[in-house]
């Protein structure tokens, strides 16, 4: 890269934006963050904070006049206000944060790579509805933009439900998805390096509640063959992105063993928190490790793992969870709390390792 690079720019406070902070510091590189109102996260761990709205172009700007590499904790933020920042590195790159904000983009650059998925139809004009009609029902609707934790998605029985939930959404640009028989929903975390080195951890199961992510066991419980093909997925995903930094890939398995992808996030991971116990070298370290090309070490699960999240009032009965019989096998727990002011339900307060 030439240049020393001895300040990031995160932009983002939530619980993703402290952690990456967090390793940041810890590798001797100052983390300034840019987060939209006080009380984030990251203010625990960051040098200096910086406040703003994450469409805001001239405040990005002048933010981004701070920092010597620009990094992201989440993708709702604007491409539009960050492609006007052109002076500033920003990896993961904004082609890959252009992708993954938009289903139908999302969909067209796996059938492209010939990554199987289940996107069976775009609905953009209204009378695109038409060629749901043959459709083999009940299917599910997904809002091309902003869907995440299940927001913006609808499971449909038939044609008429379809073309009726499609306009109570005002005609918003979605994916019609096929229903599977789902058997595990797998993630990887992978990463790319600036100089062009892969990497990747074993792959971990996810269990959700209320599309929530709940649960995630390190490695996965899934034959070696399965892990190894899912891994390759990933891989090649990450490659044909022309990627740097971590990027974790979503998949279904279905009865069969058959693997979709589901989506890519171009960021650290909820699914990933494990490594912060099991790994000898956390998702974090190593995003930050490989936007700054000082990857020296491969990232390996050297114990077993559960990261159990704390959503709402859970944070409050952490201990209770701690002490539950279903991890009493785990030699560790470790208790994570964001510090964040408002209990919310169905909000992300923390979590807990067991190791």
């Amino acid at each position: 890269m030439g240049s020393v690079i001895r300040r990031i720019g995160i932009i983002g406070g939530g619980q993703l934006g402290m952690y990456l902070s967090q390793a940041s510091e810890r590798i001797g590189v100052k983390s300034f963050v840019y987060a939209d109102g006080k009380g984030a996260p990251a203010e625990k761990f960051a040098s200096k904070m910086f406040y703003g709205s994450y469409d805001d172009k001239k405040k990005l700007e002048e933010f981004s006049s701070k920092v010597d590499l620009l990094t992201y904790e989440f993708e709702n933020i604007s491409v539009k206000a960050l492609n006007g920042i052109k002076k500033s590195k920003i990896y993961p790159p904004l082609s890959s944060l252009k992708i993954s904000q938009d289903r139908e983009l999302e969909k067209t650059f796996f059938s492209k790579n010939k990554i199987q998925h289940a996107g069976i139809a775009f609905l953009k004009k209204k009378n695109d509805i038409n060629k749901c009609r043959k459709l083999n029902f009940p299917v599910i609707l997904k809002t091309s933009r902003f869907g995440y934790d299940g927001k913006g998605q609808f499971s449909v029985e038939s044609f008429d439900e379809l073309k009726m939930k499609w306009g109570e959404i005002d005609f918003q640009s979605c994916v019609v998805e096929k229903i599977i028989e789902l058997k595990e929903e797998i993630s990887v975390i992978c990463a790319k390096d600036i100089k062009n080195n892969v990497y990747s951890y074993e792959p971990f199961s996810n269990k959700h509640k209320n599309h929530i992510l709940f649960e995630t066991r390190s490695p996965a419980k899934i034959n070696s063959d399965l892990a190894s093909n899912i891994k390759n997925i990933a891989l090649s995903i990450i490659k044909n992105l022309n990627y740097v930094g971590v990027l974790t890939v979503e998949f279904f398995i279905d009865k069969n063993d058959f693997i979709y992808v589901n989506e890519i996030a171009p960021r650290v991971h909820n699914s990933g928190h494990i490594t912060l116990n099991n790994a000898n070298i956390s998702q974090f370290e190593l995003h930050i490790l490989s936007i700054l090309g000082q990857v020296t070490t491969n990232p390996k699960i050297i114990k077993k793992g559960i990261m159990r999240n704390l959503i709402g009032k859970e944070i409050k009965k952490s201990r209770e969870i701690c002490s539950l019989g279903k991890y009493s096998s785990y030699k560790k727990s470790q208790i994570y709390n964001y510090g964040k002011k408002d209990v919310k339900e169905g909000r992300k307060m923390g979590h807990i390792n067991f190791s």
